[in-house]
């Protein structure tokens, strides 16, 4: 009885902290510019989406003249104002506004023009902007720009301005281009969801951020003391209702010059105070490690805030190598273990500061994954370049746990996020909790087979898609009663076209590949439709049946290609890869099983198929 009075209060603690309007975002001066990226790869249900997503935020924030003013616009190859940030000072009618947004439905995706436009027209004082309100941008994609270079100059340009980006990529692929857009650190300022039905699970932490973007500073010396004593505040008041057991793990090896450990400390001290330290809230542990582990303070420590900042402020480098595994092992069974237990519950969270690589990285790659078991959350601070990225990225619980950072300079550019972060891991974690569906996707049995018309596409070009479809195969279970795939570009059944089989090994495969022949897509389409999905009456449960169709013009004798796709339909699920601006819409939407469900990626140029396809198996694997 007592277990479930306790489980009732954590609730009580936890939902009022999902609404960051009434602290964080109280009194906060911004313009804020939404981008909404409307090209012929969003779909108008993914649009959908996006339009609600953007209310979910809004409703964070306290909308008014002296608050927060919202704009918004539309961009595909076009780019579409749906209403400027003076336009609206109500929360209401700006969702009402949000509501009335048409979808654009065309191709191309000029990021690079939208944020030109933004910054030069969105921003401009007869439009609403302010001189004295942050200027921020919150732009949301699902695919690369058609022209990175000019996006990244584009970027720049509106960084220099002062104008704040916060990048939100639908799909991974995109990632590597936003982090070049994003403002700095990218790990607070870039957003990834799987698709667009996930994007309700990063509104809380986006609004947080938008909303934690600095003040413009007055006229004043003593503004930027005063501002940040402002926000700090905000931060203390936000995470206060919100018990916490933090254990900092740093590194303390000779890589580490003792001016930067001296940095390490100070940011640790910064980072305490914003908490409100007691044993009932939250709890601070302190352990150093090089070779061996030394801990300065065990979280079920009893010292004030005072006393406990006077003893980490006078500890000592230890020297020595950087045994990262070790260090982690310790806090899993000395530290967040029955002995360290509180009478309240509270999030589990270590924050690890480190300039190098661990010693045993295999240990290290072990013991991360026992916290990640464990339900405790690691957030990883890696400083310099001689970090290895990829290590600490099996450390971190996810990539909104992870940064790296240029240099200590850095470590208070990620202070007042970091502990926003910490004090909200429930919901990081219920978040993180749906990435894992993303393993077993590909446990349902499928018959994949890849459609592509070689001799109307060219043999340079087939060979890209023949890459492609190399990288494809990398990302599904081939094997017994698990997906097994195929390809077809020549319509006359020969022994060299591959069909539905399971390939024991992955060179069988794709020398099979490499000896594809060529023909047209309509005769194509009727051997995808009769010939090469196999009868298989003994398979108790049904194989779901997909064709994957690449096309990059529209075809001469369209009515008969859509025709046969829709008779392929029937039983197939049908997607679509369209590459190039040569494709109709309306040809591609006939040719889709499902046009209200995405079954239709479209890449801007052949260059860049390969670096779409865990996006591309994404929309396979969940649409």
């Amino acid at each position: 009885m007592e277990s479930r009075v306790v489980n009732f209060i954590v609730l009580l603690t936890v939902v009022p902290a999902i609404h960051v309007s009434g602290s964080i975002c109280q009194n906060k001066m911004a313009d804020v510019v939404f981008l909404l990226d409307s090209s012929f790869s969003v779909w108008e249900s993914d649009f959908a989406e996006q339009l609600k997503f953007v209310k979910s935020v809004v409703d964070n924030f306290q909308v008014g003249k002296d608050g927060i003013q919202v704009g918004v616009l539309s961009y595909s190859s076009e780019i579409q104002t749906n209403f400027f940030l003076n336009e609206y000072n109500d929360k209401e009618a700006i969702k009402s506004a949000v509501d009335k947004i048409q979808y654009l439905s065309t191709a191309g995706t000029d990021t690079a023009g939208a944020l030109k436009y933004a910054r030069e027209v969105m921003f401009h004082k007869k439009h609403g902007g302010r001189e004295l309100a942050s200027k921020i941008i919150i732009l949301i994609t699902d695919g690369m720009s058609h022209d990175s270079n000019a996006t990244a100059k584009q970027a720049e340009k509106t960084k220099q301005a002062e104008i704040n980006i916060l990048a939100v990529a639908v799909g991974a692929p995109i990632m590597r281009e936003l982090e070049m857009v994003a403002s700095y650190p990218t790990t607070d300022s870039v957003f990834n969801v799987t698709d667009f039905s996930a994007l309700p699970s990063i509104v809380q932490s986006l609004a947080t951020t938008t909303c934690l973007v600095p003040d413009v500073p007055r006229d004043s010396e003593k503004t930027d003391t005063t501002t940040v004593s402002v926000v700090e505040d905000k931060i203390k008041k936000y995470c206060e209702k919100t018990p916490s057991d933090i254990l900092f793990l740093i590194d303390s090896s000779s890589s580490i010059w003792p001016l930067h450990f001296r940095d390490i400390v100070q940011f640790t001290l910064k980072v305490i105070d914003l908490f409100d330290v007691s044993p009932n809230k939250t709890r601070i542990g302190v352990t150093l490690y090089s070779d061996d582990v030394k801990p300065v303070l065990h979280l079920d420590n009893q010292l004030n805030s005072k006393e406990l900042k006077n003893t980490i402020s006078n500890i000592h480098q230890l020297k020595g190598g950087t045994e990262t595994g070790k260090a982690l092992k310790h806090a899993r069974e000395n530290e967040f273990n029955e002995n360290y237990s509180r009478k309240t519950a509270a999030s589990k969270v270590i924050i690890l500061l480190t300039d190098g690589q661990s010693i045993r990285p295999e240990d290290t790659l072990t013991e991360a994954k026992k916290l990640k078991e464990e339900n405790i959350t690691v957030f990883v601070i890696g400083i310099g370049n001689r970090t290895d990225r990829e290590e600490l990225k099996t450390i971190a619980s996810s990539a909104r746990h992870q940064y790296n950072l240029q240099d200590y300079n850095a470590l208070s550019t990620i202070k007042n996020m970091l502990v926003v972060k910490t004090c909200t891991v429930h919901f990081q974690f219920q978040d993180s909790a749906n990435d894992d569906s993303e393993e077993t996707c590909w446990d349902t049995p499928r018959d994949v087979m890849f459609v592509y018309d070689s001799p109307a596409i060219g043999i340079h070009r087939s060979k890209i898609i023949r890459k492609a479809i190399t990288e494809m195969y990398k990302l599904m279970l081939i094997g017994s009663n698990k997906t097994r795939a195929g390809v077809l570009s020549h319509y006359c059944p020969t022994d060299l076209d591959t069909g539905i089989q399971d390939f024991q090994n992955e060179q069988s495969f794709l020398q099979s590949v490499k000896r594809q022949p060529n023909d047209g897509l309509r005769r194509l389409l009727r051997v995808l439709r009769t010939r090469s999905f196999p009868r298989e009456e003994h398979i108790k449960k049904p194989v779901k049946k997909v064709g994957i169709i690449f096309l990059d013009r529209e075809e001469h004798d369209s009515r008969d290609v859509i025709e046969e796709a829709r008779r392929t339909a029937l039983t197939s699920r049908l997607f679509v890869i369209t590459i190039g601006n040569r494709v109709a819409s309306h040809a591609v939407e006939s040719l889709c099983s499902d046009f209200k469900h995405r079954c239709v990626f479209h890449v801007s140029q052949y260059n860049s198929l390969v670096q779409y396809v865990p996006d591309i198996m994404d929309m396979v694997c969940y649409s």
